[in-house]
């Protein structure tokens, strides 16, 4: 098994403990600072201590991780052994799979969580559609299969002393950032909802970076960021991988200008997404200042209920939402199909989005984890698995939902978003599979059956009926409280899109011909 991270060295280790000559206002990219000053002073010196092996006393910092005892193999690349990992929100959708799936090759898990999601799904007079217990009865059951997870209900905005108190007793070596509202269209209810969306992700943010910078400085932050921060250029310009790669030029004036490093443009299209360019520039700025080390995951859209860990025991099951705030559209697609309600695609249905199956997701996550930046690096990884246009993707959940014997309409409505209809959408996504070794393995339409099964269950599919009222968009962008007008109504396979998917991205083997024969299905069965 290849392990792409065996020739790092203790410089990206959290264990190691910088020592001696350091200038810690230097910024970013600090292993090539260092190299700089080596250069210009033969007597510069940098060192490091282990806290895990502190035998070894100052040493330079040298060492890979294949050849160190306390990295050990896994599925995922080299790892620490008994790595501790801490989750904040972790009792939500994501929170919870990547704490088992965690446990699960070893780490030490810890976690934070305020209980937050769960307020604001009943604020909307909804409900996760596979119940979730309480968190003690999540804990124990998890104990039942050996996945012992450290926990504590503290707001990570409001409780910085009991936040700092954790870190101090835990030490993790890795921080994975989920604690934050994820909703578009909660940020854009009223004032009070954006004041609280950017209130408690921006400022919650800020408040671990601190932290980190006098507890755990060695530590990664492995942060969620979303692919809503780049928007969609209407110019067709690519969506690189949060910097502009090493050759990009600017041209202007008859002159020109290296772009190599720098951020690229960001185009949030909401209060959230504007509070998540907010928290790029704060993780960007921590690592510059104090040598923090980060990942902002640039990710896309999650959709399933799957991956081994959860489906083993009922009581370990993740939540799924369906309702306008919290439902993404691929679970709330399923869910509309499930309740015979005609799914909603917003204007014309052509826009596109990056998209990533929980189980790679959760892949992605754990081989960031096993793989550190450097001290000072902060780096952008954007998480997909595929690109689609949001019509094509109710015609697979139409396509599917055949085989359960449903008949499923789809209705175009006015879109509450303030976004283009149609827009080009070219991802650079290189970095996870290329450097992180990500092998893709969720297949659409299999996850979507998975998700039929599981929400057809009749005591799943009862949840569903008593919540499906709040299923249909009722959130405008401009602020009026109304619903959307319906534009038309049509069976799948029945309707023509003027314009061609400009391009899709598909990493699982086969997968990209499961919507490539859509167009084809049209016409036959206008016919």
């Amino acid at each position: 098994m290849e392990m792409l991270n065996a020739e790092k060295t203790c410089w990206n280790c959290p264990a190691a403990i910088l020592k001696g000559n350091v200038d810690f206002r230097s910024c970013g990219q600090s292993k090539e600072e260092i190299k700089k000053k080596m250069e210009e002073n033969p007597d510069f010196q940098v060192v490091i201590e282990c806290a895990r092996r502190p035998e070894l006393g100052h040493f330079e910092p040298s060492i890979t991780f294949e050849q160190c005892p306390e990295w050990q193999e896994t599925k995922y690349g080299l790892m620490l052994k008994n790595m501790r990992v801490m989750i904040l929100g972790i009792d939500g959708y994501l929170g919870w799979a990547l704490a088992l799936k965690l446990c699960k090759i070893g780490c030490k898990v810890s976690g934070v969580d305020n209980y937050k999601r769960r307020d604001m799904v009943m604020e909307k007079g909804s409900q996760t559609a596979i119940p979730i217990p309480r968190m003690t009865d999540r804990i124990h059951a998890a104990k039942e299969h050996g996945y012992h997870i450290n926990f504590r209900r503290i707001d990570i905005r409001k409780e910085i002393n009991k936040l700092r108190e954790f870190l101090q007793e835990v030490k993790p070596e890795a921080i994975v950032h989920y604690a934050e509202v994820p909703s578009a269209p909660y940020s854009m209810v009223d004032a009070n909802h954006a004041l609280d969306v950017q209130d408690n992700n921006t400022l919650g943010t800020l408040a671990i970076l601190f932290a980190m910078k006098d507890i755990v400085p060695e530590s990664s932050m492995i942060k969620l960021g979303t692919m809503g921060e780049y928007g969609a250029p209407l110019t067709g310009r690519p969506l690189f991988e949060g910097m502009f790669p090493a050759d990009a030029i600017l041209q202007w004036d008859n002159r020109e200008w290296s772009l190599g490093g720098e951020l690229t443009p960001r185009n949030p299209g909401s209060f959230y997404h504007v509070g998540k360019v907010q928290d790029t520039y704060n993780v960007y700025e921590a690592c510059r200042y104090w040598w923090l080390r980060s990942y902002d995951v640039m990710q896309g859209v999650i959709y399933g209920v799957h991956t081994d860990e959860i489906s083993k025991d009922k009581r370990l099951r993740t939540r799924f939402d369906f309702d306008e705030w919290f439902g993404t559209v691929i679970n709330r697609f399923v869910a509309q199909a499930v309740l015979g309600i005609p799914l909603t695609i917003y204007g014309r249905g052509e826009q596109i989005r990056g998209f990533i199956g929980l189980d790679d997701a959760m892949q992605c996550m754990v081989r960031l984890i096993c793989s550190p930046p450097e001290p000072g690096q902060y780096d952008v990884v954007n998480q997909i698995s595929a690109v689609y246009r949001i019509a094509d993707l109710a015609e697979a959940v139409a396509e599917v939902g055949e085989e359960f014997d449903l008949k499923v309409r789809i209705k175009r409505v006015e879109n509450p978003r303030v976004e283009p209809d149609r827009h080009p959408m070219e991802v650079v996504s290189t970095k996870l599979e290329g450097e992180f070794g990500l092998k893709a393995k969720v297949r659409l339409k299999d996850e979507i059956r998975r998700m039929f099964e599981l929400l057809t269950k009749p005591e799943i599919k009862k949840r569903l009926e008593e919540k499906k009222h709040v299923v249909d968009p009722r959130t405008r962008w401009n602020g009026d409280k109304k619903e959307m007008d319906v534009i038309e109504e049509y069976m799948p396979g029945t309707k023509k899109f003027e314009s061609k998917l400009l391009q899709q991205i598909d990493r699982v083997d086969g997968h990209g011909k499961e919507l490539s024969g859509i167009e084809e299905k049209r016409e036959k069965k206008k016919a």
